[in-house]
């Protein structure tokens, strides 16, 4: 692909457009994270029912998640190392497309390896998807105002688990795990065909206020500022626990905590609930912060760093709960909370980079969270398949991975700071 990320002449927005224009872009880059996240939570929708048909281990079964992660780490690393030579709207398009084709080999599967191939593939389409939805939606707004807009398209993923998951579960009870995946290549055509009309770049594609005054940076040098490493961290950590939420949460629902299929579809959902609330809170209280003179070292890196720090030490703790309901409470606050890391990360990292490497910054930060799901699920399932008690390979791998974000959560909130990195650079 040889297209300038910035502006073209054919899909150069207008002078003049209405007031809701940014808002319809934001939402349908929202879309772009439905898309992704529901195609994610079906892993642990079918995950006993694939396990049942085809005979696999909780081992074998998290390979399977991983191979989604592989090639989202190598897409997203393609598109940081593209720079400037990639279309937004076109390879968002492509991203759609390829997803809902990916769904074909997994509905059809025969055994594990057709599985693995259409995670190959599906993983290969979402890896750019979420990275360059943000960088749509914030060609539309100056960096003081991206808190909201990074809130509303992260929160898709939560609509993903409230609105369209449970109806998924009923579907997958009542049909097969099979029709799951069906049901993930019809959204995917959907959003295709919306992205098509809506998807167009904003006034601030080709420029930034606050990164203009940097430098095109080499990637290294932008890669080794301690506001850099702090985002990676957190997205690394976010990643890892997200992955394994999304691959073996419904399952510890059942096998853990006692619950039906039926009940543990439903209960998928509860994070979310909060996340979205969390979403808003914490985007919305950055966005305040800088508006009224903080700065980002604040308003984000702070604000973000003490949320991921306690989500973490919330789900850490889930081993010494007993009651079912608590343990529950427990997972909704601690994941739904750790899922606003994009919410800061994102617009921190679009501040800290230039604009014409701002795509590519974020699809760096994305291929952190993937290369933390390759090795995740995986380490779950071993955890699971070793453990002396059904539910205790669980509740292992929420101490160890709640561990890890409460760690990148107090790294984040001591590090970040774009204003000082870009006067060292």
């Amino acid at each position: 692909m040889t297209t300038d990320l910035s502006p073209t002449p054919a899909d150069d927005a207008p002078r003049a457009v209405p007031k809701w224009t940014p808002w319809a872009v934001t939402a349908a880059a929202a879309g772009a994270h439905v898309l992704v996240f529901v195609d994610k939570g079906l892993l642990g929708i079918v995950a006993k029912p694939i396990r049942a048909e085809f005979g696999m281990s909780a081992t074998t079964y998290g390979m399977i998640s991983c191979a989604t992660y592989l090639l989202t780490m190598i897409s997203c690393l393609a598109i940081g190392l593209s720079g400037r030579r990639i279309s937004t709207r076109v390879v968002l398009l492509g991203c759609g497309l390829l997803c809902a084709l990916g769904q074909i080999p997994a509905a059809l599967a025969a055994g594990a390896m057709m599985l693995v191939m259409s995670r190959i593939v599906v993983g290969t389409a979402e890896g750019p998807a979420v990275p360059l939805a943000h960088n749509a939606a914030y060609s539309w707004f100056p960096a003081s105002r991206r808190g909201l807009p990074a809130a509303i398209i992260t929160s898709g993923a939560s609509f993903a688990k409230i609105a369209l998951l449970p109806v998924i579960s009923l579907l997958v009870v009542a049909f097969g795990w099979r029709v799951g995946f069906v049901a993930i290549g019809v959204i995917a055509v959907v959003w295709t065909t919306v992205w098509f009309f809506i998807g167009r770049p904003g006034p601030h594609a080709g420029s930034d206020d606050v990164a203009a005054t940097a430098s095109d940076r080499g990637w290294m040098r932008g890669l080794r500022t301690p506001t850099m490493l702090a985002c990676l961290f957190a997205t690394f950590a976010q990643g890892a626990l997200a992955a394994v939420v999304f691959t073996w949460l419904p399952s510890y629902f059942q096998a853990g905590l006692g619950y039906s299929a039926t009940t543990a579809g439903m209960l998928f959902a509860l994070p979310s609930v909060a996340g979205v609330g969390a979403l808003v809170l914490i985007g919305g209280i950055g966005d305040r912060l800088m508006r009224g003179g903080a700065s980002t070292k604040v308003g984000r890196g702070r604000v973000g760093g003490i949320c991921l720090l306690l989500s973490g030490l919330v789900l850490a703790a889930i081993p010494l709960i007993d009651a079912p309901v608590v343990a529950v409470a427990a997972v909704v606050l601690g994941y739904g909370f750790s899922v606003t890391v994009n919410t800061v990360t994102f617009p921190v990292v679009s501040e800290l980079f230039s604009a014409s490497r701002r795509a590519g910054a974020l699809a760096m930060i994305t291929a952190a969270s993937a290369a933390a799901g390759i090795v995740s699920p995986l380490v779950a399932g071993r955890l699971v398949d070793t453990a002396a008690a059904p539910g205790s390979g669980y509740t292992a791998s929420f101490l160890v991975f709640g561990g890890l974000l409460a760690l990148s959560g107090l790294i984040f909130a001591l590090a970040v700071d774009p204003s000082r990195d870009h006067s060292h650079n």
